[in-house]
């Protein structure tokens, strides 16, 4: 039997005369609000520091919003976003893909995870600083795509593009507040979305990073 010679990321082909669809396996899991360990009953976990991201998703009149799928977009501990095109990437973490999901109620959702790191420039990409992508689907809406930032990123807020692009008084709405950082536990962020009229969140086209 030969071994391989290097590690990789890839997974295997399906065969060309299958039936489908076929799911990411990331929907057949029935909780993807917690991204610090990869499945119940195995004791590994992604590398990087445990968070929890607490929000409210309030609508145009100021009331919670308790029928919206919130999906979350990361790169993980190193800065890296699990790609396609970067399946060899030596800084990928095996457990943790930075794909998760919830769906909003009238209580303040909470997704935990492992803080993002920041993403180098590269391949005409401009560096970014620590981030997590949330997409937004509810009754009336086809989609809502916006980013979060995080208060103790104040250097690298000041520096990233999308900051940088929008108004000073629209960029602290992008930015979750760092409500505690207990020594033997996950810091906690805490922000609000507010998907229309007075304190909007910032909301663009497309976001993929």
């Amino acid at each position: 039997m030969s071994s391989r010679s290097h590690s990789s990321n890839r997974l295997t082909p399906l065969a060309e005369d299958t039936v489908g669809p076929y799911y990411p396996y990331s929907f057949l899991d029935g909780d993807r609000s917690d991204l610090t360990r990869l499945h119940h009953g195995l004791s590994v976990s992604p590398q990087g520091k445990p968070i929890i991201l607490r929000g409210r998703l309030i609508d145009c009149e100021g009331q919670p919003v308790d029928d919206a799928l919130l999906e979350f977009w990361q790169a993980n501990a190193a800065g890296v976003l699990r790609t396609p095109d970067i399946q060899d990437d030596t800084l990928l973490d095996p457990y943790f893909d930075g794909f998760g999901r919830l769906i909003t109620t009238l209580e303040p959702f909470t997704f935990k995870t492992v803080k993002p790191g920041a993403i180098a420039a590269g391949k005409g990409i401009a560096a970014r600083a620590p981030h997590i992508t949330v997409t937004i689907f509810s009754d009336g809406i086809t989609r809502l795509v916006t980013q979060i930032f995080f208060g103790d990123e104040a250097e690298a807020n000041a520096r990233d593009p999308l900051l940088e692009s929008l108004p000073a008084e629209l960029r602290d709405r992008l930015v979750a507040r760092l409500t505690s950082a207990p020594s033997d536990g996950p810091a906690i962020y805490e922000i609000a979305i507010v998907m229309r009229g007075a304190g909007e969140t910032p909301f663009f086209d497309d976001l993929s990073s």
